[in-house]
């Protein structure tokens, strides 16, 4: 019978980069999809805010709560881009907001990602018998 001894040392050898892929993967994943999240929140918040501000200031709302917002949910980006317009249908007004982000993934070379941007809209219609003050 021929000796075995070490062999699991060498397949553990082997394996090893292979799994530390796999873990580097799944951080990477991960942030992707916390990334998401809190730029679905930040579009959300933003819209909202800048539904419900004066109408002269709601570009600068928008940016406001919306950068606010993905600094307190400690976001996983490194550059964001923040985009508001106003839409009109007729009489009424409508506020959209686009946060974009791109994911942070330098710590993760090993993987060698190219940088991924999320970015995520949203719609709050403004209130047009709202009394601006």
């Amino acid at each position: 019978m021929i000796s075995q001894r070490g062999s699991v040392t060498v397949e553990l050898v082997l394996l090893t980069p292979l799994l530390m892929i796999l873990v580097l993967f799944g951080i990477y994943a991960g942030r992707a999809s916390e990334a998401l999240i809190q730029v679905r929140n930040a579009a959300d918040q933003a819209a909202r805010a800048a539904s419900k501000g004066s109408r002269s200031q709601i570009q600068s709302t928008a940016i406001q709560i919306a950068e606010r917002a993905l600094k307190m949910s400690g976001t996983s980006c490194t550059k964001t881009n923040i985009e508001t317009t106003v839409i009109s249908q007729g009489q009424d007004l409508a506020v959209s907001v686009k946060v974009s982000c791109e994911i942070k993934s330098q710590d993760l070379s090993l993987l060698d990602t190219r940088p991924r941007v999320v970015s995520a809209s949203s719609v709050e219609v403004i209130d047009r018998w709202r009394v601006d003050t």
